[in-house]
């Protein structure tokens, strides 16, 4: 079902980056790695689109890989490709066995293109055409040693869904434009709405409390974060990689975003502007309390998406011990947020004051655990559209409280 040639590939330019920019995914994986003697090493995966006609004069995608080796100059290895049916690679754990002659991988490999590691020197340059007729697929490239030699393999992988005109360097789970044009215009709806409820009396103490200031910044934020990611998903339709600027400063923002929120939430919850006054000493706790929390859930969130582009599997960040460790963050906060509420409540001697405790209080616990409903109502999604659904879960959410 795969159809292979030998042709250099044009080269590119190469930008270097720190291993906590190395993002995931990416049409174009580019790499230096090292092959163990008679091991297996994953390169990169990609969802592919599917048709039912497709066919070997019309594929739904292509692959080209450029290998580059210098030493050792001799042996043979082998560029493999599998998708995620159970006989081809049922999980992670069945990288072992998988010996260069074994029928495990015989079995397993859907397409095999053996090399001489002599070429190598100068580049070697395998293509694939892919045809899928039931569903998108994952499918995953990796370098199979067959010599036995370790050695340190140069590699750039391009992959692409032929039928998806100006989005064709998507895998099929990557959130689309659509969604970020759609919550963008709606968080910059907020953000005027909010500036101009800030503005309008300048001198009014209500006005221009903390909160309300504060409360502003959170859905900038939101804006701009929103705004870095409709950038980068423009700059990736085009690149087939993400820009990475652009791609942290959504990060850092979105998640900035949210945790102004919850600081927002946490200071009610003890009774702030409702019950006593806000001095600054309560920002200040709730900063020390919650800063630490969202810098440890932005290295967990690009640490689990990098991690999840090196390891065999179709499931998402969320599903990864590090997206378990944000969702575990969530629901910690959470939890201090129900203890603080319940004891703000139990102080509360007004009726009018205990009722919006009792009310809103719980209403506004949803925005603690927006994260971990949306990751349990996926599950019964498809796997190559579970990030959308987050995405656009999250940011409903989000948008809601």
């Amino acid at each position: 079902t795969l159809w292979q040639s030998s042709c250099a590939m044009p080269p590119r330019l190469v930008l270097l980056l720190p291993v906590i920019c190395q993002l995931t995914e990416s049409a174009w994986v580019r790499g230096s790695v090292e092959v163990p003697a008679g091991g297996i090493v994953f390169l990169s995966k990609f969802c592919f689109d599917w048709k039912e006609d497709a066919n070997t004069r019309h594929p739904v995608g292509k692959l080209q890989a450029t290998l580059h080796c210098a030493n050792p100059g001799d042996g043979t290895l082998k560029f493999v490709l599998l998708d995620d049916q159970a006989t081809s690679y049922p999980d992670s754990s069945a990288f072992w066995g998988f010996g260069c002659d074994s029928d495990r991988l015989k079995a397993a490999a859907r397409w095999t293109d053996v090399i001489n590691v002599s070429t190598l020197v100068s580049g070697k340059a395998p293509k694939a055409e892919i045809f899928e007729t039931h569903r998108p697929r994952w499918w995953y490239a990796a370098i199979v040693d067959c010599s036995g030699y370790a050695r340190t393999i140069d590699y750039t992988v391009h992959m692409i869904n032929v039928h998806l005109g100006f989005l064709e360097e998507f895998s099929m789970d990557r959130i689309g434009p659509g969604g970020v044009y759609f919550f963008m215009a709606l968080y910059a709806l907020l953000a005027a709405c909010q500036m101009a409820a800030v503005l309008k009396r300048s001198t009014s103490a209500k006005t221009q409390h903390p909160i309300r200031i504060l409360l502003t910044a959170c859905v900038g934020a939101a804006a701009v974060g929103t705004l870095s990611t409709l950038i980068n998903t423009l700059w990736y339709a085009y690149h087939g990689e993400d820009q990475a600027n652009f791609y942290l400063a959504a990060k850092l923002l979105k998640a900035g975003s949210k945790y102004m929120l919850l600081a927002i939430l946490l200071l009610l919850s003890r009774g702030r502007c409702i019950s006593v006054p806000l001095y600054a000493r309560d920002i200040w706790q709730a900063t020390r309390i919650l800063l630490p929390m969202y810098l440890s859930s932005i290295c967990l969130e690009v640490w689990g998406e990098y991690a999840q582009s090196r390891n065999y599997t179709t499931d998402f960040v969320y599903k990864t011990p590090m997206g378990l460790l944000i969702i575990c963050i969530d629901v910690g906060i959470f939890a201090l947020y129900l203890r603080n509420l319940c004891s703000s409540w139990r102080a509360e001697t007004d009726a009018i004051r205990q009722s919006f405790y009792r009310c809103y209080g719980l209403i506004y616990s949803g925005a603690f655990l927006s994260l971990p409903v949306s990751v349990i109502i996926v599950q019964s999604f498809a796997p190559w559209v579970r990030s959308e659904v987050i995405f656009i879960v999250s940011n409903a959410a989000h948008c809601i409280f």
